[in-house]
């Protein structure tokens, strides 16, 4: 027998080796010195900042990006009412992109007051749709008196809408009764505008806005189209001769008909293949009888490309509904519970998943939609044409049961389970599943399952687009006992290795969950959970609990003594003493410590290989063992603390060479007395600091760190009338101030903030003077809210400046009977282009914790 298996072996691996002379026989003839391939390697992804960007609007997309900014910003003077602005198409043919670059534009930012965009999933209530503008329309503006006496959300719209200018993208409409109900809360503001994608024809919309055409997206034409394949392919290298000799997009066109995803996919599969061989073998996959196939048939080639291992973890896009933004760092903590992430020497999961990931976007099927301050994905999407392809794929192949409850015809076969409803906050989970794997849920969130939380805290000042989104799907029923789900369904399925549940009514865990022993992912989030059982201890596989967004304030102490634990996420949740050493533990967000630590008896003395830390509740009781514990963390890449007191050492200690986000709510012990004339600081990109007292030598010591990039000061007091940032900074994009006492002036430097872009400045009473020496030549925008004579100072002494400046009103105070007299009022006298706007919170960016991550509902929680 083992004669014919050797030689069986011995005929393939002749095969192998000829297949070799041939292609090395053909790069010599073709005279081929690299393959494409080493242009867009993992290692290079992110050396290039415009990576992921969909270039091609600027170029091929140009007409119409003239044409509808000059109608969104009426410069012929001749739209005179709230305008709706539609941009139609069929999908994938770039509608979204091309709205992004308009929203994103800086002459169009300055030219509102509010900004929201909306993506409209096809599967939530109306009541929804409002939430989802409502939270982002707040963020920027803040509550006028009286607005914690209104309940409706809608009249809070209106209010917080009324008599400003308003952008509000609607992206991907399908239905005419969601954009009747939805324009009828949107009030008609003069000079506001909505702008709208779908793929609806002309007739249906027609109607929405008689005045205005909408624009139609044609494909794209065989110069344009060829210009987004090279750039996709080749990168900023010139393709080789043998591409321009074959005449190779002349077949890419044929076979994508010129639609720009499919170009961008098909060019994702070309770029690791060798030319002209395998280049050649694609394209006759592409064929049938001399005629190209179906444009989907460039999905399913892209897919069965794909190497084994990415396989999983690009159909597990599946298990969330489409129009959805998602976290990357939860994405990836499923693939690691899933098993689909293969280790490698010398890397972590969490990096080799990262890297999954970045190669999914690199070949097309994943896009990133937004990016950090450190240029690290911090929000991907997947396009609805390529979800609908993954749904099917997944379900054919019974990768992934998808439905909207969990009635199933065969549930003895079901390995993975996700049900999807944003209409019901119940759903039943028989006790049926007993090969089931995975269980995925995302429901319509209650209101009162953060309710103890108040509303929704941003990370940063700088506003969060993914936190909001994270919250569209809330009602307001009352949670009623009679249906809290009580996870009976526990009891038949032992198998389980992901348990996800967002949005799900239940008040705790059944002592059944410490009999799943192969668990090793348990999520519940969004929900009224108050407790976790006492068995939990015995999940000795878990890597990650995430309950955040609950009111789950503590477990047992045996439950930190879990050596395969790797992230838990919370919300205030007690930690106590615990002396096991927890090796794998990777991420620690939302705990507060115990009563007793010094530097003995310390649990982050255990956790010393910790990436993100988020600590609150720290008193001096605390600093002393937390200085001494931070000393020993040299892998920390995010720290988050809060409390009375806090250690400065964070700036000194070289243990602290990987930090990259510090976020400090709270005094700091000692800061005057710190040695040395610079901190230790190399890598840090995002600084906030909130209560505390600043001094001028702490900020000059600031701006050597030479990759800081975002820095926010909120609620501090500096010890000088005159705050002057002298040089250095030398990558900083983004400076706010928010409520900077006994400041007067402020002054940036000749040598300071060469890369400065916004500028931000909230409710600082003393300041009125801002001088800037250098120019600020990538100076986009300067937003300032109520300090009124600042702004007249800038417009008297520096009018380029003063253009920067976004449009500003005042709040005005609505209610059902209408305005009210005597409440904020509309400044009068200052002429239209004069006028300055509420800060737009959201252009800044929020760091997400390393660890942390969610789905987002939406916009595409």
């Amino acid at each position: 027998m083992q004669i014919f298996v050797r030689h069986g072996l011995s005929n393939q691996i002749s095969k192998i080796n000829e297949r070799i002379d041939e292609l090395n026989q053909n790069k010599e003839t073709y005279q081929i010195e690299s393959s494409p391939s080493e242009i867009w390697s993992s290692s290079s992804v992110e050396a290039d900042p415009d990576w992921y960007e969909d270039k091609y609007v600027m170029g091929s997309r140009q007409d119409e990006f003239e044409t509808l900014k000059n109608r969104i910003m009426n410069k012929e003077g001749n739209i005179s009412h709230r305008a709706v602005i539609s941009i139609l198409g069929e999908r994938g043919i770039g509608k979204t992109t091309l709205a992004k670059k308009l929203y994103n534009d800086p002459d169009i930012v300055k030219h509102f007051e509010v900004h929201a965009w909306v993506c409209l999933p096809p599967h939530i209530r109306f009541r929804d749709y409002i939430e989802i503008i409502y939270m982002q329309v707040n963020s920027q503006i803040p509550e006028a008196p009286g607005d914690d006496d209104i309940i409706d959300k809608e009249l809070r719209l209106l209010q917080n809408l009324q008599n400003r200018t308003y952008l509000v993208v609607l992206d991907g409409l399908i239905s005419i009764s969601d954009w009747n109900s939805l324009f009828d809360v949107l009030p008609d503001t003069n000079g506001s505008r909505i702008l709208l994608t779908t793929h609806l024809n002309v007739k249906e919309i027609n109607h929405i806005d008689p005045q205005i055409a909408p624009m139609e997206l044609p494909y794209l034409d065989m110069k344009h189209g060829e210009q987004l394949f090279c750039q996709r392919v080749f990168g900023a290298k010139e393709p080789p001769q043998i591409y321009w000799s074959k005449n190779y997009y002349e077949k890419v066109h044929i076979i994508s008909t010129g639609l720009p995803l499919a170009i961008s996919v098909l060019a994702g599969v070309l770029r690791s293949k060798v030319i002209p061989m395998e280049w050649d073998d694609v394209f006759e996959q592409l064929e049938s009888n001399g005629q190209p196939k179906p444009v989907r048939s460039i999905w399913s080639l892209a897919f069965d490309d794909l190497p084994h291992y990415l396989k999983s973890c690009f159909l597990y896009f599946a298990s969330v509904s489409e129009n959805v933004i998602l976290y990357p760092d939860r994405l990836v903590r499923l693939w690691i519970a899933e098993g689909f992430v293969v280790p490698k020497k010398a890397e972590t999961l969490e990096d080799i998943g990262f890297d999954y990931l970045k190669e999914l976007v690199s070949r097309g099927l994943v896009q990133v939609m937004e990016k950090d301050a450190r240029g690290c994905i911090k929000l991907v999407s997947i396009h609805n044409l390529l979800h609908s392809f993954m749904e099917s794929e997944a379900q054919d192949s019974s990768f992934l049961e998808i439905h909207h409850h969990a009635n199933i015809a065969n549930p003895n076969a079901v390995r993975r389970l996700a049900i999807q409803n944003y209409v019901d906050a119940y759903v039943y989970i028989p006790d049926v599943f007993p090969k089931l794997r995975s269980l995925l849920c995302d429901f319509a969130e209650d209101q009162r399952s953060s309710s103890s939380f108040g509303e929704l805290q941003p990370h940063s000042l700088w506003g969060n687009l993914a936190e909001l989104c994270s919250r569209a799907c809330i009602i307001s029923e009352n949670v009623g006992s009679n249906t809290l789900h009580g996870l009976h369904f526990l009891q038949g399925s032992r198998f389980l290795r992901v348990i996800d549940l967002n949005g799900l009514k239940m008040q705790k865990l059944p002592d059944e969950i410490g009999s799943i022993i192969h668990l090793r992912y348990l999520g519940i989030r969004n929900s009224n959970l108050e407790e976790l059982p006492s068995s939990i201890y015995k999940l000795d596989n878990l890597q990650t609990l995430d309950v955040r967004r609950t009111n789950v304030g503590k477990t047992v102490d045996e439950f930190w003594e879990i050596e395969a634990l790797r992230h838990v996420l919370a919300e205030k949740m007690f930690l106590p003493n615990c002396s096991v050493s927890l090796k794998n533990l990777m991420t620690l967000s939302g705990v507060v410590p115990s009563d007793l630590w010094d530097e003995k008896k310390c649990p982050l003395n255990n956790m010393i290989h910790l990436r993100s830390l988020s600590l609150s509740g720290i008193s001096v009781r605390h600093t002393t063992a937390l200085s001494a514990a931070l000393r020993k963390m040299e892998f920390l890449a995010y720290l988050n603390l809060s409390g009375e007191v806090l250690p400065s050492n964070i700036f000194t200690t070289t243990s602290m060479r990987r930090l990259q986000v510090l976020i400090m709510y709270g005094k700091l012990e000692g800061i005057n007395d710190l040695p040395g004339d610079r901190y230790v600081l190399p890598n840090l990109t995002v600084l906030h600091l909130n209560k505390l007292e600043l001094s001028q030598q702490f900020v000059d010591k600031f701006a050597l760190l030479p990759c800081l990039a975002e820095m926010e000061l909120s609620v501090v007091s500096f010890c000088e009338t005159t705050m002057f940032f002298h040089d250095g900074f030398p990558s900083l994009t983004k400076l706010k101030f928010k409520e900077v006492s006994t400041i007067q002036e402020l002054v940036i430097g000749k040598g300071a903030m060469p890369m400065l872009s916004i500028l931000a400045l909230y409710d600082c009473d003393s300041l009125n003077t801002l001088k800037v020496l250098n120019g600020l030549e990538h100076l986009q925008e300067v937003a300032i809210y109520n300090m009124p004579g600042i702004i007249d100072n800038i417009k008297l002494e520096d009018e380029k400046l003063f253009n920067k400046i976004k449009r500003l009103t005042t709040p005005i105070m609505v209610t059902d009977r209408g305005v009210v007299p005597g409440h904020f009022v509309r400044r009068a006298g200052i002429p239209h282009e004069q006028r300055i706007t509420v800060a737009s919170e959201s252009c800044f960016s929020s760091m997400e914790d390393v660890g942390p991550g969610a789905w987002i509902k939406s916009s595409s929680e």
